[in-house]
């Protein structure tokens, strides 16, 4: 029997709210797309589209709007929320605020980045900071178990109070291509990378490699970096003499697929030898899975379900010349790179697509949200 109206629960209405410099980035869109997908959640969105200075105050108006108009039951702030979270704390006072916390910025500015030194003043403000802000939400979101572990430990947080949802990958772009698309104008083996050259990401790693492939038929292609870390590639890239490691600093966001299929093996990493490298599954690595690309990918510990030459490729991290002879085998062996993209990508779909997702997110609403909405 339908239950009578009085008695039918109301959906949860969920307000997410976020002020990034890169509104579209893949974590909001498959959080969002999560609770979108959800037939007993309303999904409620206080996202900036400017993206200057000014995007902090038009997320704060979408959120005092949101908050009046709306009414939500549950507040869930995205990706670096640390910057604007006490005054969306006061503006949400009296429900639950749950805080996607992917990057401790203590952790990448001391431990990564090293722009301040341990025990100094900026240190132990970073760390305080920080420290107030995770125990003032309520819950809080983060990409691994590791990176839980590592908040838990760190900041003296109650562990049941993180839950790890993977970053997963922008499932309308990021998709299988049709076979035979990807035609070769060369007898390279193509080899692609992309990032921001973070530390974690261990792109002097990738060259030493490539340094020691230069006699092998194989190209690489680089995308993005920016700043110091830039200069520094482009000076150990000459000082190799890597003439057939192809950079390019920026890539509209929409052809990264088109690149993907094109290459004869993706390096998802992370290569870095550094603490945050250790505990992450990089957003490109799901990218290439769900795409079916064969991947090689930075070990670190944990059940992530990957398998060496079965699902990806499996390397340590921080060694140049583990991923070089890992690159010559897919070189050697590149009638079995299909099917470990195959594998790949059915793991993808199992185990970090929307679906799972979905689910980790809903089971977790339910012990930090009011149940049944306002009904």
């Amino acid at each position: 029997m339908t239950a009578p109206p009085s008695q039918r629960k109301q959906p949860l209405t969920v307000c997410y709210v976020l002020s990034y410099r890169s509104p579209r980035y893949v974590r909001t869109k498959t959080l969002t797309q999560a609770l979108r997908g959800m037939d007993d959640v309303v999904l409620v969105e206080a996202v900036n589209t400017m993206t200057g200075p000014l995007r902090y105050l038009q997320t704060l108006a979408r959120l005092c709007a949101a908050r009046f108009t709306r009414r939500p039951d549950c507040w869930i702030l995205g990706f670096r929320g640390h910057e604007l979270f006490w005054p969306v704390r006061l503006l949400t006072l009296g429900k639950p605020l749950i805080v996607d916390h992917m990057m401790s910025p203590w952790d990448s500015l001391v431990n990564e980045k090293r722009r301040f030194l341990q025990g100094g003043l900026v240190e132990r403000f970073l760390s305080r900071y920080e420290r107030l802000l995770l125990h003032a939400a309520h819950a809080i979101l983060t990409d691994t178990d590791l990176h839980a572990d590592f908040l838990a430990e760190r900041f003296g947080l109650r562990r049941g109070k993180i839950r790890a949802v993977p970053v997963g990958a922008d499932e309308d772009l990021f998709v299988p291509p049709p076979p035979g698309a990807a035609a070769r104008k060369d007898d390279l083996f193509h080899v692609f990378f992309y990032g921001t050259f973070l530390p974690l990401h261990g792109v002097p790693v990738i060259l030493e490699a490539a340094a020691l492939l230069r006699d092998r038929p194989v190209r690489f292609t680089l995308v993005g970096g920016k700043g110091t870390d830039l200069g520094d590639f482009h000076a150990m890239r000459t000082g190799l003499g890597l003439d057939r490691v192809t950079h390019r600093e920026w890539v509209d966001y929409e052809r990264l697929p088109g690149m993907i299929a094109e290459a004869d093996l993706c390096l998802g990493g992370p290569f870095g030898d550094t603490g945050q490298s250790s505990r992450v599954v990089t957003g490109k690595t799901f990218q290439f899975l769900a795409m079916g690309k064969a991947t090689v990918v930075g070990r670190i510990d944990g059940d992530f379900g990957f398998e060496d030459r079965e699902n990806c490729l499996l390397v340590s991290r921080g060694d140049g010349g583990e991923l070089a002879r890992m690159i010559l085998w897919c070189l050697e062996h590149r009638e079995r790179l299909d099917e470990i993209g195959r594998r790949g990508r059915e793991l993808y779909r199992s185990r970090f697509s929307s679906g799972p997702i979905r689910d980790i997110l809903r089971e977790f609403l339910k012990t930090c949200a009011p149940q049944g909405g306002r009904g």
